[in-house]
């Protein structure tokens, strides 16, 4: 399994000529990344809700590394679609939390935030990557629109992200 590999195993996996992991795991480990920091950052603000919420994100995240190699290993497009797909509505939850705790952390972890913030969107984007190109492979039209129809909520993360990062810069001035 991917997620009980070191640092340094991953990376050379993901480095290695082989299919997986590739970019729908490393999205799906950016969310996670993400979550952990925002669980972190929480925990220093003595928000336990958070903290606990975030790290429920970063375990489902988590376990969609392997969900995502796995669903890209079997050839089903439509489990290699819906698997991103998690990944970017539990990336996008991460990136709302952030921005809900960034409102009231401790001052010290504010750029930490803003990471978080950062790779939560990366995790959104590149997840909704892996949907998008998986979609123009699908034929059939009600499984798209189903797919799309969930995505909206969450396929555009970059407004949500900048005003984040931008609330972090201004409190640094």
């Amino acid at each position: 399994m991917l997620q009980e590999l070191t640092i340094q195993e991953f990376l050379e996996e993901l480095a290695a000529r082989k299919p997986t992991p590739g970019g729908g795991s490393v999205a799906a480990l950016s969310g996670a990344l993400s979550a952990g920091l925002v669980s972190m950052a929480a925990a220093f603000s003595r928000n336990q809700d958070f903290s606990e919420q975030a790290r429920t994100l970063m375990k489902t995240l988590t376990h969609l590394v392997d969900r995502d190699a796995k669903a890209f290993a079997s050839r089903d497009l439509k489990e290699a679609t819906r698997v991103p797909l998690q990944t970017a509505k539990h990336s996008y939850a991460v990136l709302k939390l952030a921005g809900a705790l960034l409102e009231i952390c401790n001052s010290k972890v504010i750029t930490d935030i803003g990471v978080a913030a950062k790779m939560a969107e990366a995790a959104v984007k590149g997840a909704m990557l892996n949907v998008e190109v998986n979609l123009a492979s699908i034929g059939e039209e009600d499984f798209k629109r189903e797919i799309l129809e969930e995505a909206e909520e969450f396929s555009c993360p970059d407004s949500l992200a900048k005003m984040i990062i931008d609330n972090i810069e201004t409190r640094l001035r």
